[in-house]
Formats: structure tokens, sequence, C-alpha cells
């Protein structure tokens, strides 16, 4: 009797602590409401011991390239046509033929692997910091983010308003606001980021920089945003190479109070001064010294319209980037002669991303595309008057197979056109790239 008495107990333990385990799908399920459980209960818990909520991201890919190489977004002009050299014109000498497909040139990478760390410090105040890879021929760790956050919300008769303020290594906000529509940082960085691979190797903006955030909500329809920050991206927060600073501002119109909260209406801008005030000798003794050459502000003004839900995010921005270049020469102590151009651009990006899960949950099959064009307008003295188009279209399939892991197989072709008046046989415009990729992200 006894031993069935022990039996019974431990049968009953047995079932009672293989309960938890059993239901796999109501657990996975649980894990979002499960971790908001346990943050509340931390709350109460000593500030200055390590409670923190960790979290991880990682892009990995499989990429097959053909055509023209430009992954680094370099300055780009025609090439040889059928492997021609006419440099020394009239007489000409054959090269090899460059930007063709050659075999085996595929690769896999990791992209991005994030970790990320955040506290609250009290009711109004808290941290986070996240770190990346540096994806070169051996990946090294560097900060991406790290910032303290002041956020607080009031109530009024005519609808909530909140407040909220950063400072350290924080997201550059019209970056930011792009890849949150879209959800397709994983596939690829936005093309205000990566304006170099479309605008003839010019950048505008950074995903990250090292300055203060202000950022004021009114009555779930319109959100300020106001960065003042170094201007040079979050590789250089102790190590500056200009004086100058950068104002990034955005005006989202997001009508959530009148039941649409799916549309945003936005509005960009960024005014970047760099080296302007830099004194330059290296022209002496020869010659009067130089107070600066070079780049002297860059800038662009923009807008936007998306539509984000779960079942399809889709959008569109257009950007007009500039870029002003000068140089004062100092002709006596007293007197200095200034000359400068300006050189202007168009910026278009736009996405598409359709998740069939959203509405039929057994088939999450994913439908993703982007399209971008960028344009070098002409130029006397910056490209001696000839304009640059970049063309971008890709799109591609995958499958969600739960909250944490997605992938999609995804084709890129990207078309280059360099417009001059002066025809040159020998020369013609850079392959286009056709490109093939295998996508994946994995977070935790």
């Amino acid at each position: 009797m006894r031993f069935r008495i022990i039996g019974i107990v431990i049968t009953y333990f047995f079932i009672l602590f293989s309960l938890p385990v059993l239901p796999q799908e109501k657990a996975e399920y649980d894990k979002t409401e499960t971790a908001d459980i346990s943050k509340i209960e931390t709350i109460d818990k000593d500030p200055s011991k390590l409670w923190v909520d960790l979290s991880g991201l990682m892009y990995f890919e499989w990429g097959y390239f053909s055509g023209f190489n430009n992954g680094d977004g370099n300055r780009w002009n025609k090439v040889a046509r059928w492997g021609i050299d006419d440099s020394s014109f009239p007489a000409l000498s054959g090269v090899s033929p460059t930007n063709i497909p050659v075999k085996n040139n595929n690769t896999f990478r990791m992209q991005r692997a994030y970790i990320t760390l955040k506290k609250d410090i009290g009711d109004m105040f808290s941290v986070k910091l996240t770190t990346d890879i540096q994806p070169t021929s051996q990946d090294f760790i560097f900060l991406k983010y790290g910032f303290v956050q002041f956020y607080k919300e009031f109530f009024t008769p005519y609808g909530p308003i909140f407040l909220k303020a950063q400072g350290g290594k924080i997201a550059t906000p019209n970056e930011g606001i792009t890849d949150w529509l879209s959800d397709l940082r994983w596939i690829s960085d936005n093309y205000l980021g990566k304006s170099r691979t479309i605008l003839n190797g010019k950048s505008f903006d950074n995903p990250a920089d090292f300055g203060g955030y202000f950022s004021i909500g009114l009555f779930q329809m319109l959100r300020l945003e106001y960065t003042y920050t170094n201007g040079e991206g979050y590789k250089f927060d102790n190590s500056e190479t200009y004086t100058g600073k950068a104002h990034t501002v955005l005006a989202s119109i997001n009508p959530e109070y009148f039941r649409i909260k799916e549309l945003f209406l936005n509005f960009y801008g960024r005014w970047e001064d760099t080296n302007k005030n830099k004194l330059d000798n290296s022209p002496l003794p020869a010659a009067p010294p130089i107070k600066y050459s070079g780049i002297e502000s860059r800038s662009y003004m923009g807008f936007g319209v998306a539509w984000r839900s779960e079942l399809i995010k889709i959008g569109i921005n257009f950007f007009f980037p500039e870029m002003q270049f000068s140089k004062t020469v100092f002709i006596l102590p007293i007197t200095s002669y200034v000359s400068g151009h300006k050189e202007k651009f168009y910026l278009l990006d736009s996405w598409l991303n359709f998740n069939l899960g959203a509405v039929v949950r057994p088939a999450p099959i994913l439908i993703v595309g982007r399209f971008a064009w960028g344009k070098e307008k002409k130029n006397l003295i910056g490209n001696e008057r000839q304009e640059r188009d970049t063309l971008v279209a890709a799109g591609g399939a995958g499958y969600q197979f739960n909250q944490y892991f997605r992938m999609v197989l995804y084709y890129e072709y990207i078309k280059y056109h360099l417009a001059i008046k002066i025809v040159d046989f020998t020369k013609r415009d850079p392959t286009p790239n056709q490109n093939i990729y295998l996508k994946a992200e994995v977070k935790y």
C-alpha cells in the first residue's frame, strides 16, 4: 500500500511538471506575454542590478553576382567596349573584357548581427545598447546604438501627447522610419542610407550618429522629430574629421485618431555643414593659403507616403539631395577669392512587402519588391554636363516559418546610364547587375 501511494505521488508530480512542456504551440504563442509579465515582476527589484531585456537579430545571405561590380558605391564612368583601350587614341589596343559574369562568383555572408540590451532606470528613463558587426574580411564588433532615453506621455481631452528625448549614439529618424515602414531592412538598406550606390558615390545620411534627439507626438495625428548630431555617422563619434554638425527633421502625419492608423504621410529634411571653416596650409609657401577646398555642405528635402499593415506594407519616398562645393583662397591678408558649385540629385525609393500569412495563417508566404532610381543632374564643373542615371528593380518570394525566422529568394537588377553629347564608339555603359540572393532573418 505504501509503495502504491509513493507511485501515485511520483506520477502526479511527473504529470504536473510535464504540462508546460506538452503544449509547445501554446508556449510559443505566449512568449511575448510571458516576457511582459517578467518585466513587470522585475520593476521592484534593485535598479543597480543587471535586470535587462536581451534580444538579438542576425541577417544571413547567399549571393550570386554578375555585371558591373560596384557594391561599395564608388564613382563610375563608361567602360571599354569589346575590350578596346582608347587611352592612347587614335592608336587602339586591346584589353581584357570587363564586367562580365564569371563562374563561382557567389558567396555566403553575414550582413548584420545585433545584440541589444535594454533597461528601465525609473518610470521615465531607460537605456539601450546595441552592438553590431562590420562585415569585412575579418568581422569585428562595434557599438551601433548607445543612448539614454526620456519618455513621458500626457492625456488630454483631445488625445494623448508624448515627449521623447535621447542622448548618445542614436538612430537617425528619416532612415529609421523608412526601415520600420517597409520592414525590409533584412533584405537591403534603404536607398537614402545607401545613396552612394545610385548617386555616383554621393552619400547624404547615416543610419546612426552621435548627438541628441527630441520628439513630440500630438493627439494620435502628428509626430515631429529633430536630431542634432556630428553628421559623420556612427563610426566617427570619438574622432570627428570636420567641425560641422547635422540637423535632421521629420514630420509624420498618421491619422490614427480617425481609425486610419495604417496611413503615413512624411516630410523629411537634413542640413549638414562640413569643413568650410578649416584652414588648408598645403599650398604654402609657394602659393596663398586655402581656407577650405571641398564639400562645404550636404542637404536634402523630401516627402513620402506609405501604408503599413500586417498584410501589406507599401510606400514611396522622393528626395532632392544637394551637395555644395567651395574653395576659398587668400590673395592678401584682407582679401580672398571664393569659388564653388552646387551638385543636385534626384532620389526615389519605393517598396512592397506582402505577407499572405496575415489573412491565411497556414500559408505565411512573402512577396517583396523594391524599386529605386537616382539621377545626378548636369553640372558644368561637377560632371562636365554629364547626367548619370541608376535604376534598381528587385523582387522575390519567401516564407515566414514563425515570428523569429523568415527567408526569401531575391533577384536584383541594376542598370547604369551616362548621358553625354559627344558619342565615343569605344565606350559603353557598364554591364547591368543581375544578382540573385537567398536571404534570411533570425531574431531571438
